[in-house]
């Protein structure tokens, strides 16, 4: 289990505690365990009882619910939780200006998922709730409509000159080694979720400045010294994340993904008897490979794989035996040709190019 997927249970343990209604001061101390393990620069699985205890605000008593999550995924307290508050309680909150405590005012009106959240948002049954109002009730049918259409996604070419542009701010900060796009984008898919972002060096604080002082930002969802999140007046949510030099090969591969190809990897690290992580290639503690994916994948026995290539669909088993495919580059262009069928305003049924174009 990574740090990021660590965080992400507690700050979820968090809000089902507030919504449940819990002591505020303990459902502080499950976020500030989320952010504490969210900025950990090492791997949080790789330390025991003791270490954890050592991390900022975190006891004896966290430190061991903290191992219990990484040694079996779960822990006594979230499973208590989880049978008051279910997870698709929790989901709403994940919607654009529902937090915890509308939740709970939701939940005692039997809103219980984001169907009925809906149906009573378009019936305007929210409004005369304290905190609501009909627009709030506008922008929550929005946000799951655009949940339901995979979130606001844009064009591969509509993300691209925003990437360019972040990565140039960031690279701008004095000391800054290092910056990287990753994610689908680095991949090359046809549309954008979210923008992952990556950099090492430079002063933390001025270098999440360049993320959250952009001018398209429209909400800031997170800010701290290794990770700040934004969302941008396209709907498009942009994380950055400040790492180490000497893992930053590692945290790139991991950030890029996609998560098949990932999985696949750390099976294969798995089988020598390694770990790979978002923090490195580890043999018994000690990080063996990480500063580049070139000298990760080399370590596992493979060539480096283009980005566009990893969606675990052959490309490993190419890169460990050296037939991984030349993908094209601009160079090998040599003109753009396209005709108009009856589809548009062209003469020629789709059928004919199609024929002319397979004849022998």
């Amino acid at each position: 289990m990574t740090n990021n997927d660590l965080s992400k249970f507690f700050s979820r343990l968090a809000t089902m505690l507030e919504i449940d209604g819990a002591n505020p001061f303990r459902v502080r101390a499950y976020r500030e365990a989320a952010r504490v393990l969210s900025e950990l620069l090492e791997p949080a699985s790789l330390l025991k009882v003791e270490e954890l205890k050592g991390l900022p605000g975190v006891g004896a008593d966290l430190a061991g619910k903290i191992r219990d999550v990484i040694d079996t995924g779960t822990t006594a307290v979230f499973e208590e939780a989880k049978q008051k508050i279910p997870l698709e309680v929790v989901a709403l909150t994940e919607l654009q200006g529902v937090g915890p405590k509308r939740v709970k005012m939701l939940l005692e009106r039997g809103i219980r998922n984001r169907d009925q959240l809906e149906k009573a948002a378009r019936a305007g049954e929210l409004r005369s709730l304290p905190g609501f109002g009909a627009t709030l009730e506008k922008k929550i049918v929005q946000a799951i409509e655009s949940a339901a259409r995979g979130g606001a996604r844009l064009l591969l070419a509509e993300a691209w000159p925003v990437a360019d542009a972040l990565v140039a701010r960031v690279r701008e900060v004095p000391g800054v080694t290092q910056v990287e796009a990753a994610g689908s984008f680095r991949r090359r898919k046809e549309t954008v979720g979210d923008l992952d972002i990556l950099a090492s060096g430079g002063d933390p604080e001025q270098v999440m400045e360049r993320l959250t002082g952009y001018d398209q930002v429209a909400e800031v969802l997170g800010r701290g010294p290794t990770k700040s999140s934004v969302r941008l007046a396209s709907g498009l949510q942009v994380d950055l994340r400040l790492v180490p030099e000497e893992g930053f090969g590692a945290a790139l591969l991991y950030f890029t993904g996609g998560k098949p190809h990932n999985i696949e990897l750390r099976k294969i690290a798995i089988d020598k008897g390694w770990m790979l992580n978002e923090y490195g290639l580890f043999h018994e503690g000690a990080c063996i490979a990480g500063r580049t994916e070139d000298e990760v994948y080399r370590a596992l026995g493979m060539a480096w794989i283009p980005p566009e290539l990893r969606e675990s669909r052959g490309e490993l088993e190419a890169a460990a035996d050296g037939t991984l495919p030349q993908l094209l580059e601009e160079g090998d262009l040599r003109g753009d040709l396209h005709c108009h069928t009856t589809l548009s305003d062209g003469r020629n049924s789709p059928r004919r190019p199609r024929a002319m174009a397979t004849a022998p």
